[in-house]
């Protein structure tokens, strides 16, 4: 049986995420917050004209989901927080009062639950943390059930199965197994076993070597792994540690022109979108676009912290 590499490119993981969600359009997103987030891949799937999309993430997530609503590629999101932890996103505001998407009330454990269901292949997961929360009466995701051992009430949430789930890590060897060299992992292991396809961007490809050398340092094993992306700055402006530091200036100047937006104002959200999703064909001109000065000024903040 000969082995196949699983390294592709940005345009074509794009392309096969884009036909995978046209089937069945449950994405879920990796990293948490302003940390490991694939957003070289969310940036690819827009070009592609996604939408009408159904988000699912680690339990925080803030730029790339608010990035993808200002695209208008989101009717719904099952992500228990949204924000820039600074400040509000403000897409993801908008687009909820004025009902443009539907965000449903969730807790942290219900979306865990939900992919530890889909990872173990049982058909729902336990979780009684919700006692006495008005979680309970919005939460779509959850069914209230009494134990048969205890009798006690506990909650039932079905699996969560991804379509497709995009995520970032620092390595990968050419066969699909995953390095990531911070402890940020999260719940990407998480989300790699519970999902139908699982795209991993990564800031380099190492030699096989490395992994033979060290295997205990795979943190997702292959077999869950689908394709392989070299992004370098793939996670950028989130952070991808030990490699660069996230970029406040350039999420803050974003939050910006989408608090212009909120005011009427949306020609620069609007140029945004044009410069960095729309006509950034590539990684290479994403770069450019960001200029060399700053990306070395994270690469050096990441290593001084």
């Amino acid at each position: 049986m000969t082995r196949s590499t699983k390294t592709i490119g940005l345009k074509e993981a794009a392309a096969r995420a884009a036909a995978a969600l046209k089937e069945r359009p449950e994405i879920c997103l990796g990293g948490l917050f302003k940390q490991s987030r694939p957003v070289a891949l969310v940036r690819a799937l827009l070009a592609t004209g996604a939408d009408g999309l159904h988000v699912y993430s680690s339990p925080g997530a803030g730029y790339d989901v608010d990035l993808m609503i200002a695209a208008g590629a989101i009717n719904e999101v099952f992500v228990p927080g949204v924000t820039l932890e600074n400040r509000l996103c403000p897409n993801f505001r908008t687009a909820v009062e004025t009902q443009q998407i539907k965000a449903h009330a969730l807790d942290a454990l219900t979306v865990v639950g939900g992919l530890m269901a889909s990872a173990h292949g049982v058909p729902f997961q336990p979780i009684a943390a919700l006692k006495g929360s008005d979680v309970l009466k919005h939460n779509p995701l959850i069914t209230p059930f009494d134990c048969p051992l205890t009798g006690q009430p506990l909650y039932a949430v079905p699996p969560i199965r991804p379509r497709v789930t995009l995520l970032h890590a620092q390595e990968a060897d050419r066969w699909g197994n995953i390095r990531h060299l911070s402890t940020m992992v999260y719940a990407d292991q998480l989300m790699a076993r519970a999902s139908d396809m699982v795209i991993v961007s990564v800031d380099r490809l190492v030699d096989d070597d490395v992994v033979l050398d060290d295997p205990r340092s795979v943190t997702i094993p292959a077999h869950y792994v689908d394709a392989v992306v070299e992004v370098p700055y793939g996670a950028h402006p989130t952070a991808s540690f030990p490699n660069y530091a996230m970029d406040e200036e350039h999420i803050d100047a974003y939050a910006d022109l989408g608090d212009a937006a909120r005011r009427g104002d949306g020609a620069g959200l609007a140029a945004y979108l044009e410069q960095h999703v729309t006509s950034a064909p590539d990684q290479t001109q994403y770069l450019h676009n960001i200029g060399e000065a700053r990306l070395s000024e994270l690469q050096a903040e990441a290593l001084a912290l």
